[in-house]
């Protein structure tokens, strides 16, 4: 038996694309395999995290890698995270999702405050006020 560790399980498309550029591992450990440039576009947080300086070689021990790809951890799980990313990729990539329940809703509408995706605030508000939730 190997004692090599076993990685984190891989999100579902569109999120394990072979050119992404860094990788969003959720709580839960899974990971999230993501392009910077969506990101920052639609978040000025994304934005000014990925334009700070990167560490060099020497002091990089204690930031993981993957394929060679930066992992950041993330305090939301795989079903909000994948939920918040789907908001951020192009319509040709990734349809929003659709959230079940209140729990689900406030997630993501928690996390869309803190990363400041205004835009997608705004679309999980309607969906929660257009939901069966409150019915």
């Amino acid at each position: 038996m190997s004692d090599s560790p076993v990685p984190p399980p891989s999100a579902s498309p569109p999120f394990g694309h072979p050119k992404a550029d860094v990788i969003l591992r959720s709580s839960d450990n899974v990971d999230f395999r993501v392009f910077q440039l969506f990101l920052s576009l639609a978040s000025p947080f994304f934005e000014t995290l990925f334009d700070l300086p990167q560490p060099s070689g020497e002091t990089s021990a204690d930031t993981e890698t993957i394929d060679g790809l930066p992992v950041i951890p993330m305090s939301e799980d795989s079903k909000t995270l994948d939920a918040l990313l789907r908001f951020c990729y192009p319509c040709t990539l990734a349809e929003d999702p659709i959230l079940h329940g209140f729990r689900d809703i406030f997630n993501v509408l928690e996390a869309a405050k803190k990363y400041s995706l205004d835009a997608i605030e705004k679309r999980v508000c309607r969906a929660l006020i257009d939901s069966e939730v409150l019915e």
